[in-house]
């Protein structure tokens, strides 16, 4: 990987651990991984991974926040959204429950973000089957789709 793809991968890294509402706040996380970029360079990059800027409310977020997202947790948030209805955890696995004949849907979803360890999923007609590589993934992976499940975008 190239320098560029390894700034995009800390970029899409950076907005998945933290609200970024700025490209001076990305900028100054990216220093803090190591990058030294412009904010012209931060623009494109912007630009070129397609990130959205989403006004979310919720678990944690301050009402009506704007910050910077990827398109694939968009849609896996509108679908944890609305068709999510319970989040088991065990050890490495986690099992999500949904409304009958969307789990497929929701899988898809998860896969489309690769998360780093996350081995992949099984879905069936209303439950879906997440492996991770470590039960601290698996944790991660719990928290995140909660909290995405309890954030409103609009």
């Amino acid at each position: 990987m190239g320098s560029r793809q390894n700034r995009f991968d800390a970029i899409k890294q950076a907005i998945e651990a933290i609200d970024i509402a700025t490209q001076e706040e990305l900028i100054a996380e990216l220093e803090k991984r190591g990058y030294d970029v412009t904010q012209a360079t931060v623009s494109r990059d912007i630009s070129d991974l397609g990130l959205l800027k989403v006004r979310i409310s919720g678990a944690g977020a301050p009402a009506g926040r704007q910050v910077y997202s990827l398109p694939e947790i968009e849609r896996l948030r509108s679908l944890l959204n609305e068709f999510i209805i319970k989040i088991d955890k065990t050890e490495n696995m986690m099992v999500l429950k949904t409304h009958p004949g969307t789990a497929q849907a929701v899988a898809a979803a998860i896969d489309a973000v690769k998360w780093p360890d996350v081995l992949g999923t099984v879905g069936g007609d209303d439950t879906i089957l997440v492996i991770a590589r470590t039960p601290a993934v698996a944790d991660y992976v719990a928290g995140r789709v909660a909290k995405l499940r309890d954030e409103k975008a609009f």
